[in-house]
This record gives structure tokens, C-alpha cells and sequence, in this order.
């Protein structure tokens, strides 16, 4: 948890010094940089979290209980 805050208190930094019209680099390439940083550590934090393709028992696969020959198709 400790890592969303640190991601959103970036993001939220970023955004706020943000000014593509800026003479500085610092406002201008810099912090749009890290608005798209923090925006991709969000979204990997996110899947990451939520379980995106992690695979659960209730799918179809090999079990390892009869060897994948015969058997009466349980899947105990």
C-alpha cells in the first residue's frame, strides 16, 4: 500500500509542475516524463493487484491427478 501512495503522490507532483509552454526543461520535459512514468507504475500496479492472468483452478488445463490418460475427466 505504502507503494500507491508513493505512485499517486508522484503522479499527483508531476501533473502539478507540468507546463509545456515552460522555457525550463525542468517543467517541461521532466515532469511530463514523469506523469507518464507514474502513469505506467499505476497501471502495472493495478494488474498486479487485481490478478490479471493469473490462472485459477476452475480453468481448463492439466490438473496432474491421472496423467492426462483415461480416467473418468474429474478434475479433483
Amino acid at each position: 500500500m505504502k507503494s500507491l501512495l508513493i505512485i499517486i503522490i508522484g503522479l499527483f507532483a508531476s501533473w502539478h509542475f507540468t507546463d509545456l509552454s515552460s522555457d525550463s526543461s525542468l517543467y517541461s520535459v521532466l515532469a511530463p516524463l514523469g506523469v507518464f512514468i507514474f502513469l505506467i507504475s499505476l497501471g502495472i500496479w493495478l494488474v498486479l493487484k487485481a490478478g490479471f492472468g493469473r490462472r485459477d483452478d476452475g480453468g481448463v488445463g492439466y490438473h496432474g491427478n491421472d496423467g492426462g490418460f483415461g480416467g473418468d475427466g474429474s478434475c479433483d
